[in-house]
This record gives C-alpha cells, sequence and structure tokens, in this order.
C-alpha cells in the first residue's frame, strides 16, 4: 500500500486549479503568464513604476479584467437571446461588453489605488472622454485577448459538431424531451431542446449529469460525454423537466442513472451508472437521498402493479 496520505479536500482543490482540466486552472495560469508578460515588456501604462510594482499593477489590471469577462460570461450566457448564438459569435460579444465593464471600473477605481507609495500612476479623468480613451487603449486589446483565451475550447466544440457531420452513420438521435417534459412548460421543454441541439450526434441525449467549467458545461450522457457553451444554471432550469438533482454547486445528476452514494474518506461520491463519479457537497446530501428514496419506492410500486397486471399464468411460469 503507498504510504501518501489521503487528502480529500486537497485532492479536489488540486484537480480544480490544474489548467489542463480545469477552466478555473487555465484563467488562473493564462492570466499569470500574461502579468508577468507585461511586466516584463513594460509597456507606457506602467511606466515608471519598478518591476515588483509593475507586477501588482499588471496582475490586478489582468484579473480585474478576466473577472468581468467571466461575469458578462455568465450573465449574458443566461439570457437566450445571448445563449442561443453561436459560439465564437457569444464569446465576441461578450468580450465587447466585458471590456465596457473593466474600463468603468478601471476609470473609477482601479487606476486611482496607488500600487506603491512614491510610484503614482498617471490616470484618465473621469469624464465620457476618459472611457472613450480607456476603451482605445485597451478595449479591442482586451476583446482580442478574451477570443484568443476561448479559442482552444471553440475549438473542440466545433470539432464536436464536425465529427458529426464527418464519422456518425448512427440514425439522428430524437431531440423529443423525456416524456416527464411534457408536464412542463413550453418554455422549459424549448431550453432543454437547446440543450440537446448542442449535443453531438454520436453520444446520445440520454443525459446521465452535467458539470459546470464556469461558462462552459460538460454534459455526461450514455454514449460519451461533450463541452457546450452553456451557463450551467441556465442547464439546470431546462433540466428541470427531467427527474434530477443538484448535488454540489457544479454538478447536476439524472435521478434514473444514479447507482449508488458511496463514502470515500471524507467525501460522498455519486456513481452514475456509466462509472461517472461526482463529489455531493454537504448541503445537498440529505436532499440526494430523499430523492433517491422517493425513486425506490417509486421503482418498487411500478414493479408490483406490472406483476398485478400480467396473467396469473404468467406469473406462475
Amino acid at each position: 500500500m503507498s504510504g501518501r496520505p489521503h487528502h480529500p479536500q486537497v485532492d479536489d482543490l488540486l484537480v480544480y486549479i490544474d489548467p489542463r482540466f480545469s477552466w478555473t486552472g487555465y484563467l488562473i495560469a493564462a492570466g499569470t503568464v500574461l502579468s508577468i508578460g507585461l511586466t516584463l515588456s513594460e509597456p507606457s501604462a506602467s511606466s515608471g513604476l519598478d518591476w515588483s510594482a509593475r507586477f501588482i499593477f499588471w496582475l490586478a489590471h489582468v484579473f480585474c479584467a478576466l473577472f468581468f469577462f467571466e461575469f458578462a460570461q455568465i450573465s449574458l450566457g443566461r439570457l437566450s437571446v445571448f445563449g442561443r448564438l453561436p459560439p465564437l459569435l457569444l464569446v465576441s460579444a461578450v468580450g465587447g461588453v466585458g471590456a465596457l465593464l473593466f474600463s468603468v471600473f478601471s476609470l473609477l477605481a482601479l487606476d486611482r489605488i496607488p500600487f506603491l507609495v512614491g510610484n503614482p500612476v498617471e490616470v484618465e479623468p473621469v469624464s465620457m472622454a476618459g472611457l472613450f480613451d480607456e476603451l482605445r487603449n485597451s478595449g479591442a486589446a482586451s476583446i482580442l485577448f478574451w477570443v484568443l483565451l476561448n479559442s482552444p475550447r471553440l475549438i473542440i466544440i466545433a470539432r464536436q459538431k464536425a465529427g458529426d457531420e464527418i464519422k456518425d452513420t448512427r440514425p439522428p438521435a430524437s431531440l423529443a424531451p423525456a416524456p416527464a417534459a411534457e408536464t412542463g412548460s413550453s418554455e422549459a421543454s424549448d431550453a432543454l431542446l437547446d440543450l440537446l441541439s448542442r449535443l453531438p450526434r454520436r453520444i446520445g441525449t440520454d443525459i446521465v449529469a452535467v458539470s459546470a467549467e464556469l461558462h462552459y458545461l460538460r454534459v455526461y450522457c450514455r454514449y460519451g460525454e461533450a463541452l457546450i457553451l452553456m451557463s450551467y444554471g441556465r442547464a439546470v432550469e431546462a433540466l428541470g423537466v427531467i427527474p434530477g438533482q443538484v448535488i454540489h454547486r457544479s454538478h447536476w445528476v439524472a435521478l434514473a442513472h444514479v447507482l449508488t452514494v458511496e463514502n470515500d474518506g471524507g467525501r460522498v461520491i455519486c456513481r452514475m451508472v456509466t462509472g461517472l463519479r461526482l463529489p455531493v457537497s454537504r448541503t445537498h446530501r440529505a436532499s440526494l437521498r430523499a430523492a433517491l428514496a422517493a425513486r425506490n419506492r417509486e421503482r418498487a410500486l411500478q414493479t408490483v402493479e406490472e406483476l398485478g397486471n400480467r396473467p396469473s399464468s404468467d406469473v406462475r411460469g
């Protein structure tokens, strides 16, 4: 046996900040690298500051910009008018909104914080002219940076759909909502259809679980998984017409596909029929167990009803 101690919380944190698997980790890594690059290149905006002050200056600007871009991406992605835009167009539109928000914040607050005493930074006046200057100086570059930052995942999404057109020989999967959706509202059904239409045909539309990666969504189905550009909140609302349960701030599961709920050290893990394992937060453990108990009771009643409807000869046989 390995002598390495098992720390579930530390393991979760490492996965959360790993740029190879986590969008959050990817943003942290990209923002840090860009901040170092700007510090070393010494653009005019930070002229007159020493090395450490330049690094703090650019670190603050880059990560504040990333915050506003991510805020705009999640907020606009919840609106159906924006959520239905093609991924590249949506990311570009968000880049414009994010650049505007960051410019306002930079003009009103960020550029007025003294990063190091004795090293004042020249700031634009608080006026419409000052805002236009902020946008002129950094707006286009900020939008381009956000689009380039998203480009690896946009390429993955495009390749998923392209793979359908080139390789998929299966008959088209039905995009009709599950039977439970028939009693839901028309708006909820439309939202679910929008989600299903983003999935590559090769994985089907029988959703097992969804996981948030900030403004991206990882969708797990019976035949595979896919990455789509959709907010977690909007996806959970759409999936409300299917019996399911939020088990974590970043995970939703379809109750029909939950196999077991297991203890793993200090964590509780929800294991799905596909083998997928997802963590269950403390706040959702009781509700998940209650939902599974109700599901099991319903299945037992259905089994009894089916046996009661069968001819007696079939039952004896």
